[in-house]
């Protein structure tokens, strides 16, 4: 269970309960799982980081395979089963390698890749490391994305990042259903 419990409506004051209504309308009035069962304990800090959500999650353009690759290496690099479990089938259904998946979660040496999975993996495993990009990373993943795609995709991965704090931080639990192995951390 995770540390807080469920919010609802009438715990939420009045000045916020128009956000509260706006980001759980779709599930109902209230937020039993994942990453928004926390959000949700500030509604309008949950509100405005869910445009945000929206805009990285659906709205950007470039392949679905590499947003959820690079959502992969920021769930392992921040040890987020969680995050793992309800991404890496996405990425397994976008077209990243079974082995490419296996080898990121077992942190064992990569398979042969593309150059673009190598930049990007490269790029977040760098930073997610030291914290910083070398000039040499940073120009492989530029020349492979493009200032746009790969602004956006550090966008992603920090948000993810900041997705996993809020999962680990307040011990969500993974849900019962899954089809991945449990993330070793």
């Amino acid at each position: 269970m995770a540390r807080l419990p469920v919010v609802t409506r009438d715990q939420v004051p009045e000045p916020f309960r128009a956000a509260f209504d706006e980001v759980t309308a779709a599930s109902g009035g209230t937020i039993t799982g994942g990453p928004g069962s926390i959000t949700i304990n500030s509604p309008e800090m949950a509100r405005r980081r869910n445009h945000l959500t929206q805009y990285l999650r659906y709205e950007t353009t470039f392949p679905s395979r590499i947003k959820e690759l690079a959502i992969l290496t920021a769930a392992r690099a921040m040890d987020c089963p969680y995050i793992w479990n309800a991404h890496a089938p996405a990425a397994r259904q976008a077209g990243v390698n079974d082995a490419l998946v296996d080898a990121i979660r077992e942190r064992r040496p990569l398979p042969a890749i593309g150059a673009d999975e190598a930049a990007i993996i490269a790029y977040a495993t760098e930073f997610f490391r030291t914290h910083k990009v070398s000039d040499q990373t940073f120009q492989t993943a530029l020349a492979q994305f493009g200032a746009q795609h790969l602004t956006e995709l550090t966008a992603l991965m920090g948000h993810y990042a900041q997705t996993a704090f809020f999962l680990n931080a307040f011990a969500v639990d993974l849900p019962a259903q899954r089809t991945e192995p449990v993330l070793p951390v």
